[in-house]
């Protein structure tokens, strides 16, 4: 695990609430909803949860420690693969830190 996503591990064990991101993630074949009826298109990856802005907080958080690696055409890959590793944390009813935790023990190196 790299160095920033360790200390986003160990930022995310010490608190007592997840943030919330202002938006709610939705771009480059990932949605992050709450609306069980949610449109998406058929190469869409949708994570359905309680805490769309918990999750979204995350995703804003890696997207900001790999900027330098994500470009317009990986990003249809680096996205879709969070809310796989997500939607594996929420089958497993992990609670929502658990979610997070998971997400960033799985996701490995993203390199171009």
């Amino acid at each position: 695990m790299n160095k920033e996503l360790n200390n986003l591990k160990k930022t995310i064990i010490g608190m007592k609430e997840i943030p919330q991101s202002e938006q709610v993630f939705a771009g480059a074949n990932l949605i992050i909803s709450d609306n069980k009826n949610r449109m998406k298109k058929e190469h869409d990856i949708i994570v359905l949860t309680d805490n769309p802005k918990e999750l979204s907080w995350l995703v804003f958080k890696l997207k900001e420690i790999f900027s330098n690696d994500i470009d317009y055409m990986n990003k249809y890959a680096f996205y879709p693969d969070i809310g796989n590793l997500l939607n594996s944390a929420i089958s497993k009813e992990l609670q929502l830190k658990d979610q997070l935790i998971y997400v960033l023990d799985n996701i490995g190196e993203f390199k171009k």
